[in-house]
């Protein structure tokens, strides 16, 4: 936890502490003059780059509750911040906090205003804070500092009067259903011999005035929580109680409060506000009075811390991505020595293979360049078999079809032929075609027979799905309209053969 300036502000004086390692230290009073402000000057300069939260315990503060409308968190700022204007024009100290909300037709919510009224108590203070360039993170009223007491203690009374000596006198809180409702400081100069008696007095005249703001009931039962740091207060409960019956009283020795509180017993003896700055800096942050003007150097700080944070987060990860660097570069040095070790083993073993090896009459180089040619001859290599097959299937479908001749060809003489669409490029080189030469036998003189078994022949190729055209390139009788009848009656022999070509194209990529 980083290190941090705690500063308790009354009348007259301050007490400084130094929060280090969850511990109060150096912790030192000022009175409020020119010699105070001067000592305080040089405590500053030692703790130079602590932010400072500073506490104020006072006769001069005010608190106010006001019942206003529910609104979303952006509204109900400006609502409260207008408020808090109209209320305390005359100091820029004050602070607002939401109590909680009524129950009831229209929705509200009620807030707590407190401000500080007499500024000049805190400026020779900030002005010696300002000189020494300290940044300030909040400025906060004790008796809200002193509401961490009911989370610490699981303190559940609903009505509770915290008591407690502070360096500006006797502190009373008091805390309706866990709430704050009301704080009253009496000054323990007009305390005679018999202090018990004095604050025991100073006590009922709480109970009274909060039984005439009707906060309390006469029958009501008040719990007082008497905080005795130093054990001068070890008869302030009889005297309470004494005539008092409806108050009841709870103490805490110093044995019992650092128990509960976790502060050391030397701290707690060696300042009365020695507790509340353990409060201010283990608590939840109260409300604060600090205006924006007094937390400027705050903002610049924890921007800086920012910087600094993101600076550090990136050297870190600069740091990872060379150790990660460094051990794949590491990896890949092992990997290539140890390729290099199977390379020198490889070798020695094709050495010890090689030299019972008859000597060969070619060099290696030209060994390794008739395995490529013979491997690209073999990638280009074409055969037609797909064409032989598809052919094979359309003759053991007729067999009075006989195949005379047969002409494969591949590429761009294969894409030409049957007189299609010519292909160019990659789609010309990936073509296949066919001539095919066949004859009818067993069809003497029946030239329609002829025919349609030559058609039935070529729609039997078409019908295969690797066939994109097929076409009749000669028939055995002219069935041309144009043509004219010649004949001679000599002889009466007649052929049983009728010839005709045919030319099968693939589709393309086949």
């Amino acid at each position: 936890m980083a290190a941090k300036l705690l500063l308790c502000i009354s009348a007259g004086q301050a007490t400084a502490a130094i929060w280090r390692q969850r511990k109060l230290t150096s912790i030192r009073r000022f009175e409020n003059n020119q010699d105070g402000w001067i000592a305080f000057g040089n405590y500053l300069r030692a703790a130079r780059g602590m932010p400072a939260r500073i506490m104020v315990d006072t006769l001069d503060e005010d608190y106010r509750f006001e019942t206003l409308p529910h609104a979303s968190p952006r509204d109900r700022a400006q609502m409260a911040n207008r408020k808090l204007r109209q209320l305390y024009r005359a100091s820029p100290f004050a602070a607002w906090s939401v109590q909680g909300s009524i129950a009831g037709k229209r929705r509200e919510d009620r807030y707590l205003f407190s401000a500080l009224t007499n500024p000049e108590l805190l400026a020779p203070w900030l002005r010696t804070i300002d000189l020494n360039r300290t940044p300030v993170a909040g400025i906060h009223p004790l008796p809200m500092v002193t509401l961490s007491l009911i989370e610490r203690l699981k303190l559940h009374e609903p009505n509770l009067l915290i008591v407690a000596k502070t360096g500006a006198g006797l502190r009373q809180t008091f805390c309706k259903n866990l709430q704050f409702r009301l704080s009253r400081l009496t000054s323990t100069r007009d305390a005679t011999d018999s202090a018990e008696s004095f604050f025991a007095e100073e006590i009922g005249n709480t109970r009274m005035y909060l039984d005439a703001l009707t906060v309390t009931h006469v029958d009501d039962t008040v719990t007082a929580l008497i905080l005795d740091h130093d054990g001068s207060l070890a008869g302030l409960a009889a005297a309470i109680t004494r005539g008092r019956p409806k108050i009841h009283c709870v103490r805490l020795d110093a044995a019992e409060i650092s128990r509960c509180i976790g502060i050391a017993p030397a701290a707690l003896a060696e300042l009365p506000d020695a507790l509340h700055l353990h409060l201010l800096a283990t608590g939840k942050a109260p409300p604060d009075f600090a205006p924006p003007a007094v937390e400027t150097g705050f903002q610049v700080y924890r921007a800086r811390q920012m910087v600094f944070a993101a600076a550090a987060a990136c050297a870190l990860g600069a740091i990872v991505w060379a150790g990660v660097n460094t051990y794949r570069v590491s990896q890949v040095d092992s990997e290539i020595q140890q390729l290099a070790r199977d390379t020198l083993r490889y070798q020695s073993m094709y050495r010890e293979v090689t030299a019972q090896f008859p000597d060969s009459p070619v060099s290696a180089f030209e060994l390794r360049d008739t395995v490529e040619a013979a491997n690209r001859i073999r990638a280009e290599l074409r055969l037609p078999d797909a064409m032989m097959v598809v052919l094979g299937r359309a003759l053991d479908a007729l067999p009075d079809v006989a195949l005379l001749r047969f002409e494969w060809h591949h590429g761009e003489k294969a894409a030409a032929l049957g007189g299609g669409s010519q292909d160019s490029g990659a789609d010309a080189s990936a073509r296949q075609a066919a001539m095919v030469t066949a004859e009818v036998r067993g069809r003497s003189g029946d030239y329609r027979a002829v025919l349609n078994r030559i058609q039935d022949f070529a729609t039997r190729l078409a019908a295969n799905e690797l066939v994109e055209e097929v076409r009749v390139i000669r028939l055995p009788v002219d069935v041309s309209s144009e043509t004219g009848l010649t004949g001679s009656t000599a002889g009466d022999r007649r052929s049983d053969k009728a010839q005709f070509q045919v030319a099968v194209r693939f589709r393309q990529g086949v």
